[in-house]
């Protein structure tokens, strides 16, 4: 039946029950809303972690073409037992070619193998990233604009994806 509420309302037990259903909706929109934000974030985790590794083979891929042209530079010179100048940690040693040679070709295959690497953690990273994209329905904005969807025309439905800057 009826009965006055405390500010004077009507109430049934359906709306009192209503009240309770709205509540849980709410609730569960709520956790819905901190379950997008962990995805987000785990998101923009592993992109940033390509960000670095992109990055650093970058760097890398700079000091090798530095030891590619001093080993080119060296290669010209005829003498072994002549002086040159090496950096080591922030210190200018005076050595021979011959010294020096050694060690940037070591320093050299050495940087070499770790940009494969990388590279292959590069590639890696990638692919965990666009599955995640696709495993959690993630659009980024400018991103992911198939052709034939605007030729199409065809209005999809909306997905509860994630939409990320």
């Amino acid at each position: 039946g009826l009965r006055r509420g405390r500010y004077g309302e009507f109430q049934t037990f359906q709306h009192y029950f209503k009240q309770i259903n709205l509540s849980r909706i709410v609730m569960a929109d709520m956790q819905k809303k901190k379950a997008q934000e962990v995805i987000l974030q785990q998101f923009n985790k592993l992109r940033q972690e390509q960000r670095m590794i992109a990055q650093k083979v970058s760097e890398l891929k700079v000091d090798e073409s530095e030891h590619k042209l001093v080993l080119d530079a060296l290669n010209e010179v005829k003498d072994p037992n002549r002086k040159c100048y090496q950096l080591v940690g922030g210190v200018l040693v005076e050595r021979t070619v011959q010294q020096v040679k050694p060690n940037l070709q070591n320093n050299s295959s050495k940087i070499t193998s770790l940009i494969s690497s990388l590279d292959k953690n590069l590639e890696v990273k990638a692919k965990e990233l666009m599955d995640y994209k696709e495993k959690h329905g993630i659009k980024v904005k400018g991103e992911d604009a198939p052709e034939k969807d605007k030729k199409d025309g065809a209005a999809k439905p909306a997905s509860s994806g994630v939409l990320v800057n």
